[in-house]
């Protein structure tokens, strides 16, 4: 018995226009889309219990934290919280300025690994104690990291019922006010499956660590998804400056001992760490380089350093991008609707001059590879749009925005994580007369909302007859029947899911077709049919063709005797009669009689003259004899 399972995919011309279709669909639903807040919250919660002294002996926090705390957009709101028994607030909750970076730089050389305790419900608590309703003008972000569960008492009861007051009181006040939680874990005792409800909840990235020295790199992608800034496209290590550009921050990764990174300006001048400037601000730490540069001179700059794929320029300009907010997490295949307004001192620019050189692109990389797709100018809005798809498989689908015109350039990068098919399909096949095959059903129910989940679709059995779908209860394991075909054949099934995400967000997903063949069961095997027995055709006998006869032009002869008429013989039965030699042989019955009656004709006209000839010659005779007798 065999049984081949096989996916099969939408054809060309249907893809196509559903394709079309979606487009059409993703540009409505962007411009019809809310603006991204220009103002974003953030609170940065950092684990400080005694079990950090193995998982973090370096202590990477530190140069991780003020990574952050530095690339944080002025005017933004933040904080940062220091937890292990009790909680600290390490940096207050103020407007980001250049002294609030100074002092969050200080402060976090106060990190340590002394706490004794794992208080994740109280840091979650006290950080984000005004958090009690959403906000439509900010951003609120959470990042929270530990290397551990929750902690707060040596009797596992108390711990336990801890973990459920997070979940059960802290999670839905802070999911109902609009914040997104981002968390990471340090260690493989950390409690994953909280942190990644946490993160599923609300929309945030959940990210497991299992080495210290990832963490800068780790939180420079959170920082990105919680407050996104412009940048600039990095070539080979060299970028553009244009005049609107009021300052610049520079994150140069590089491997540890190596020397620091320098700049080179437009002028030839070469920056470094010495560098004695009012505008140049520089911070290094054994990772890498964070310099930041008022007032920079327009041109083209260059990196001195090793290349890395996660350096950084970013900016503060009067000209700068405005992007719709992306999901942070989506599922296979699901639809990705883009959209970019570029501004002008916090107002759209409409100009279609200025418009009409701009370039704007999507580069995306994911499970490696990548792709780029232009993004198309919608001339009303004065905005840059783009419908896409995420990939079929889990993974991390990172994109980048880079935005060129002959006098500036801007870049911006996302990160969004796809998780598989809401709804997966598992095939039990029967090889029992009386009983059927079954299908069953698996929810991915850390991305979807279970209670609003709804599956249809339909069963095309061999015989080309169909069974129809749709289920909506979810509170047992949920199978579907397929009924039995003992002389086998071809089975096809069909799902479609429709729903929502556990943030809200509705979706609509086509589960990949399943087609499954199986041979006839025993016993119910079709005869062969004899094959039928033909007595040999005889060979035809090749068919002979008289040659036709050539045609010549006849010869004009003088007519002979008609011979004796005979009866023609009479031709034998059945043979083929050859026309084209009886219209010749007509032809020349035809010249001939011609020609005989035009020499009858002229024998008798000679005959005839001859005739008249003489008559008229006796009358002239007659009237002489007569002249000569008067």
């Amino acid at each position: 018995m065999m049984v081949w399972l096989r996916r099969q995919s939408l054809g060309v011309l249907q893809s196509a226009v559903l394709g079309l279709f979606i487009f059409c669909c993703g540009l409505v639903t962007a411009a019809e889309s809310k603006t991204p807040p220009d103002k974003s919250d953030v609170r940065l919660l950092i684990d400080i219990s005694g079990s950090m002294k193995q998982n973090d002996p370096n202590n990477l926090r530190i140069p991780a934290l003020r990574l952050v705390t530095n690339l944080m957009p002025k005017g933004s709101d933040a904080g940062v919280w220091a937890f292990g028994r009790y909680i600290n607030m390490l940096v207050p909750l103020k407007p980001v300025d250049a002294e609030w970076q100074q002092n969050a730089t200080e402060a976090a050389g106060k990190i340590n690994s002394a706490g004794l305790f794992t208080n994740i419900g109280d840091a979650m608590a006290k950080s984000s104690w005004d958090w009690n309703s959403p906000a439509s003008d900010e951003s609120r972000s959470m990042i929270l990291l530990t290397d551990g569960m929750v902690d707060i008492s040596k009797d596992p009861k108390v711990n336990a019922k801890e973990r459920q007051r997070i979940l059960n009181d802290i999670l839905p006040r802070l999911k109902n006010a609009g914040v997104t939680i981002h968390t990471i874990a340090l260690s493989e005792q950390a409690d994953k499956e909280l942190l990644q409800t946490l993160a599923n909840e609300t929309d945030g990235w959940f990210r497991a660590v299992s080495n210290a020295d990832e963490l800068q790199k780790v939180f420079l992608k959170i920082f990105e998804q919680a407050t996104p800034r412009d940048s600039l496209p990095i070539d080979n290590n060299q970028f553009k400056v244009d005049g609107s550009i009021d300052e610049m921050t520079l994150l140069v990764f590089r491997e540890p001992g190596s020397p620091g990174a320098k700049l080179i300006a437009p002028t030839a001048e070469t920056i470094s760490k010495d560098t004695v400037s009012q505008k140049v601000r520089w911070f290094a730490s054994s990772a890498y380089d964070l310099i930041t540069v008022t007032q920079p001179a327009p041109g083209n700059w260059q990196i001195d350093a090793a290349i890395d794929p996660d350096n950084r320029v970013m900016v503060v300009s009067k000209l700068g991008l405005a992007v719709e907010e992306l999901p942070n997490n989506v599922l296979a295949n699901e639809q990705i609707s883009y959209s970019v307004t570029l501004k002008e001192e916090g107002e759209p620019i409409t100009k279609p001059d200025f418009l009409n050189l701009v370039d704007a692109k999507l580069e995306t990389k994911y499970r490696g590879k990548e792709n780029i797709t232009p993004l198309l100018r919608d001339a009303s809005k004065g905005s840059f749009q783009q419908v896409f798809f995420a990939g079929e498989e889990d993974g991390v689908l990172e994109i980048k925005l880079v935005v060129k015109s002959p006098t500036f350039e801007r870049s911006r990068t996302h990160a969004i994580n796809i998780y598989g098919n809401p709804v997966m399909a598992d095939l039990e096949q029967s090889f029992a007369v009386d009983k059927p095959h079954f299908i069953h059903l698996r929810v991915t129910e850390d991305v979807v909302d279970i209670e609003n989940l709804r599956v249809t679709g339909q069963i095309t059995y061999p015989d080309e007859t169909s069974q129809f779908i749709s289920i909506e209860n979810w509170q047992q394991p949920v199978k579907i029947e397929a009924r039995q075909f003992p002389e086998g054949g071809l089975y096809q099934v069909d799902i479609k899911a429709v729903g929502q995400s556990r943030t809200g967000r509705p979706f609509t997903s086509d589960i990949p077709k399943i087609s499954f063949e199986v041979e006839p069961l025993e016993g119910f095997a079709k005869p062969e049919p004899e094959p039928e027995v033909k007595e040999p055709e005889p060979e035809p006998e090749p068919e002979i063709k008289e040659p036709e006869p050539e045609v010549k032009e006849p010869e004009v002869k003088e007519p002979e005797p008609e011979p004796e008429k005979k009866d023609p013989e009479p031709e034998p039965e059945g043979a083929p009669v050859n026309w084209a030699l009886w219209l010749s042989v007509g032809l020349v019955a035809n010249i001939l009689l011609i020609v005989l009656g035009w020499v009858i004709w002229r024998t008798i006209r000679k005959k005839t003259q001859s005739q008249s000839d003489e008559m008229a010659q006796e009358l002239f005779s007659d009237d002489e004899e007569n002249e000569e007798v008067e």
